[in-house]
């Protein structure tokens, strides 16, 4: 599924949920633009898929045509099988690095990331008898003032794994300055 897929699946659900939104509101719960947006729904109301009908000299409501529910059928089967696939492959990249780190010996994880890959590694832990220890907070990566969290002492048998993509060096920053040594004391997903 591209991009355009899925402004259009947008687009179709925005639309069910209220018939007289404008083309001001569209682009903002879109987030392109307002000539973006008015291309768009011409192109959407060109294939067939949609209807508009003006109630005001600046009024219009959008509904959705019998060939755009079908249409927006397949986008959602779409996405969801897109989906579907993205955790199927996260949870098998996960589960690898999870036996990796149980034939290394390790015990328990403190996990520093947040997110959908972080909900995988803690779904999959138990998997590998693996104790899932601390969960390392991610807010300081973004703001510029903020305190860096406090890192836990490891003992035998435990690891840090980092499993966030954004901000990775600023993380391997912070545990290195703490004289954790990668691959010793840490890895990344």
């Amino acid at each position: 599924m591209d991009n355009e897929e899925l402004r259009t699946l947008a687009l179709f659900e925005k639309v069910e949920k209220n018939h007289s939104i404008n083309q001001r509101q569209l682009a903002k719960e879109l987030g392109i633009s307002l000539g973006l947006t008015n291309a768009f729904i011409q192109r959407v109301l060109q294939k067939g898929w949609m209807r508009a009908r003006q109630v005001s000299p600046r009024r219009w409501i959008y509904f959705l045509t019998p060939q755009g529910a079908l249409e927006k059928s397949r986008l959602t089967a779409s996405y969801l099988k897109r989906s579907v696939h993205y955790f199927q492959d996260l949870k098998r990249r996960v589960n690898d690095k999870l036996e990796d780190l149980s034939a290394q010996g390790v015990q328990g994880l403190h996990i520093y990331g947040k997110g959908d890959l972080t909900e995988v590694v803690s779904l999959c832990l138990p998997l590998w008898n693996i104790e899932l220890l601390s969960m390392i907070p991610t807010e300081h990566l973004f703001t510029e003032d903020a305190d860096l969290p406090i890192l836990p002492e490891l003992d035998a048998h435990e690891q840090i794994l980092i499993t966030t993509i954004e901000n990775t060096d600023l993380i391997k920053s912070h545990l290195t300055a703490n004289n954790f040594r990668e691959k010793e004391h840490w890895s990344c997903f």
